[in-house]
């Protein structure tokens, strides 16, 4: 008889993949996420902390990067501030309003 290696797959709900394919279209220019951060008070704590790191990555991203919700570089900027995954989510909306 047969058997089949089966992998424990993943299945994403509706509402997982709705957030997901919004989450990959977030994308702002720099200067928009700079703009949204100091007006929600969080760009001198994020350039401050960036400066103490001793992570030579982190301080290239932050230097050179886009900003992408997806991004490993955001996820470090959320662990940085303290800020939720919707709170995040709010900071690149507002961003992606800005002129």
């Amino acid at each position: 008889m047969d058997t089949m290696e089966h992998e424990d797959a993943v299945v994403e709900t509706h509402e997982e993949w709705s957030l997901r394919k919004r989450r990959e279209s977030m994308k702002v220019t720099r200067y928009q996420a700079k703009a949204a951060l100091l007006n929600a008070g969080l760009l001198s704590g994020i350039e401050s902390a960036i400066a103490e790191s001793e992570d030579p990555l982190l301080k290239l991203a932050w230097a050179e990067a886009s900003f992408e919700r997806t991004s490993p570089f955001a996820g470090q900027m959320m662990a940085l501030t303290g800020l939720t995954g919707e709170q995040l989510d709010d900071l690149f909306d507002v961003a992606a309003n800005i002129q």
